[in-house]
């Protein structure tokens, strides 16, 4: 028996078990059994050279440290690596042929269909629920990977860090916010107290003064104080610390400043209170009184509004803040950002944990839902 039979069985076995490596030694006489041992080796150069990539696609789809998880089209799981284990601490054995919307919330027709339209990929923000059912939020990026399969690539990456990156910021700027306020609350102060001063002497000089003409002068003066003390009371009630939250409460501190702005400008207040518990944390209170600020101050230098609503409802477990005005409103994104009033609304909500939907319509108002877990 031709012996490079024997050879040739070897190959096989080891082609087998994996090892690429053995190669048939081709002998003189090249004949039809040798051509057949070199089309063997040209396989096994070929195995071994899949094998190499593929050893290297697994060895770093499992190094990164984002998940990454391959669905079908139905959005059941394909394949996953190791940082999906870590992240939604499941088996692995819980995981694979599982619909990732049992770990992800996922509008999987919605996003089959924007990846059909597209082509390409899409990103947008989600949570991910573990085994200890808590909620992660997450950032995805989805991308078709095989068109003929109508295999996507999901790739999924922890927000834990950045979130408390961002709450940490959040918490500085408003804390810098409130300091700079009871400063410039102090400001305030001695100058009215100088003004009242001013106020006193022109008074006592009305009382004195005999000429009528000069009379006249002092009173115009009197009055143009008056009115500027009087500008200057509303600012620091409207703009700093309202002690009324800490003393009174948040609904009674929202209708005070409703009344203080309605005598103030003869805007017409809709205000709505429903508390059905005491137990409202400080920062919560004085948070949610800034945005209702924030919200009546844009009405009033932006809106011309005549009529502002503020509908509040505090539950044991949700707050809800829902607040219109009949201005002109807009519906170009870019007036959004004209001011920082808005951008200050939604840093105290993200801060809350809370959600903001914001509806301008122009010639229609403004309308802004805000929903905040307790």
């Amino acid at each position: 028996m031709d012996e490079r039979f024997l050879a040739l069985e070897d190959t096989l076995l080891a082609y087998s078990h994996g090892d690429f490596t053995k190669k048939l030694a081709l002998s003189d006489n090249l004949d039809a059994l040798d051509s057949i041992m070199s089309g063997i080796n040209m396989l096994g150069e070929e195995l071994e050279e899949t094998t190499i990539k593929r050893d290297f696609f697994n060895s770093a789809f499992h190094s990164i440290t984002d998940s990454l998880v391959v669905i079908d089209n139905a959005g059941v799981i394909i394949d996953f690596n190791e940082s999906f284990i870590v992240l939604t601490e499941f088996k692995k054995e819980d995981v694979i042929g599982q619909n990732l919307k049992k770990f992800l919330k996922l509008n999987l027709a919605s996003t089959v269909q924007k990846l059909d339209k597209h082509s390409k990929a899409i990103d947008f923000e989600s949570e991910v629920t573990n085994s200890s059912s808590r909620k992660i939020m997450v950032e995805c990026h989805v991308s078709v990977i095989d068109n003929n399969k109508c295999h996507s690539l999901v790739k999924i990456h922890d927000l834990t860090d950045k979130i408390h990156q961002e709450a940490g910021r959040i918490a500085t700027i408003i804390k810098t916010q409130e300091e700079e306020r009871n400063r410039v609350a102090s400001d305030l102060h001695d100058s009215i107290g100088q003004q009242i001063s001013a106020l006193k002497f022109y008074f006592d000089s009305i009382q004195k003064q005999k000429d009528e003409k000069l009379r006249i002068q002092l009173l115009k003066k009197t009055e143009a104080l008056i009115d500027n003390v009087s500008d200057e009371i509303r600012n620091i009630c409207f703009q700093l610390m309202p002690r009324s939250v800490e003393k009174f409460g948040i609904g009674q501190s929202i209708k005070q400043l409703a009344d203080l702005i309605h005598f103030s400008t003869g805007i017409k207040f809709d205000v709505k209170i429903e508390e059905k518990t005491d137990k409202l944390d400080p920062n919560v209170s004085m948070s949610v009184y800034r945005v209702i600020q924030e919200f009546v101050n844009n009405s009033i230098k932006h809106a011309k509004c005549k009529n502002i609503g503020i509908h509040l409802s505090i539950k044991p477990k949700l707050l809800t803040l829902n607040m219109t005005d009949d201005g002109i409103g807009f519906t170009n994104d870019a007036n959004l950002k004209k001011g920082n009033g808005i951008d200050n609304i939604n840093l105290r909500i993200k801060y809350l944990k809370g959600e903001l939907n914001f509806n301008p319509e122009k010639n229609k108002g403004v309308k802004l839902n805000i929903a905040i877990p307790l």
